[in-house]
């Protein structure tokens, strides 16, 4: 049977091993998934030895990468024969798919979080970003290409090196379209740019808190913005900043559920040739709707 790997942290606990079998039979493909942990800050051997080990695996048509998207490109990038335009530009890989023992690397993420922010937040002022990962990179290169553009974001995390590589890719595109872009690194909390907000603010939890690990990157006084959209990008764990924003009526309010299906779907795209993309995000958040915590 073909696989496909799913590379993370803890793979075990995640929905998509209930939701895997069930849209691959509405497609009609008999394709396993196969998780495969790495702690967050593994050595660099450690990827490399995956990636060696996917690209001799002859059932793997390819595999998807949620939580070493940088790690993985920086530690790898030798054995990897290409890279799509997104992936070179954003120094991270969420998908590698495989013909014959050639893996092709594609970020993704900056086309299904651009297709989520575009539902939820489809214009405004600021946005504070709390996370500078791979999510954050994908985020704020989706809203530094929109039409209408914002006029601020922040991003903060308390890895300076985080801080500094997302900087390094987004620069460019903020200085050329005149949008402020500041970069905040230290340990945290972050009520201050929160609470300094403008009203109708994004406010956008990518930082694993209260997913891989327990508590939240802003205190429990924080004082969300009036009319802010708060995002919390995990849709399982703790979800404390998702809620903090539910105990306020006057915020908007969404978890990582759409995340998480389009996600995935832009992410199998290249490796199962998926026609549309959004339209398949749809069917499987219909598929695994009974699933949703």
């Amino acid at each position: 049977m073909s696989t496909v790997w799913f590379v993370g942290v803890s793979t075990g606990q995640s929905l998509i091993n209930q939701a895997f079998p069930l849209w691959m039979g509405d497609l009609g493909r008999d394709v396993r998934l196969v998780g495969r942990d790495l702690p967050l800050g593994a050595p660099p051997e450690s990827y490399r030895a995956l990636v060696g080990e996917l690209r001799d695996d002859g059932d793997a048509l390819g595999a998807v990468i949620t939580s070493h998207k940088l790690a993985v490109l920086r530690a790898a990038r030798d054995l990897i024969g290409g890279l799509d335009p997104l992936a070179t530009e954003c120094g991270e890989v969420n998908t590698l798919r495989k013909e014959a023992k050639t893996l092709f690397a594609y970020a993704r993420d900056p086309l299904s979080t651009g297709r989520v922010v575009d539902e939820i937040w489809p214009s405004g002022e600021q946005v504070i970003c709390l996370g500078a990962g791979g999510t954050a990179i994908a985020l704020g290169r989706h809203l530094l290409s929109r039409p209408e553009l914002p006029k601020r974001l922040i991003f903060a995390d308390r890895d300076a090196a985080a801080g500094r590589h997302l900087r390094d890719v987004l620069e460019p595109w903020a200085d050329r379209s005149g949008v402020v872009l500041d970069v905040l690194t230290g340990p945290g909390p972050w009520d201050e740019p929160v609470e300094s907000a403008p009203p109708g603010t994004l406010v956008v939890n990518a930082t694993g808190l209260g997913k891989d690990r327990p508590g939240s990157p802003v205190s429990a006084r924080v004082r969300f913005p009036g009319g802010a959209v708060v995002w919390e990008l995990n849709y399982r764990g703790d979800l404390a900043v998702l809620r903090q924003a539910r105990e306020r009526d006057d915020l908007i309010a969404y978890d990582g559920w759409g995340l998480f299906c389009h996600g995935w779907a832009a992410a199998l795209g290249p490796i199962l040739g998926l026609a549309d993309e959004v339209a398949t995000a749809r069917r499987f958040a219909e598929l695994a709707a009974p699933l949703r915590p």
